[in-house]
């Protein structure tokens, strides 16, 4: 679930799990992002195409571009840079 994968990257980044009120903003983020791109394929299809990888074509590139999003802003969190 969108829950789980919340949940994994705060392990991975912050060595503890978000608390409910930080779910919510995640999850509201990640709500945005994804009618975003269901909105925008060109610039979704932009996003995840930069970098040096080639993203995996059985994915799809709107929800992968939602993710990347999110994923940048968590690691923008100042409790992930001040770690």
């Amino acid at each position: 679930t969108d829950e789980q994968r919340l949940q994994w990257a705060g392990k991975r980044l912050l060595c503890r799990e978000f608390r409910h009120e930080e779910l919510q903003i995640l999850t509201e983020s990640l709500d945005q992002l994804t009618a975003f791109y269901r909105d925008h394929a060109a610039e979704a299809a932009e996003l995840i195409e930069t970098g040096e990888s080639k993203p995996d074509a059985s994915l799809d590139a709107k929800t992968l571009a939602a993710w990347t999003m999110l994923c940048n802003e968590m690691m923008n969190l100042d409790e992930v840079l001040n770690k």
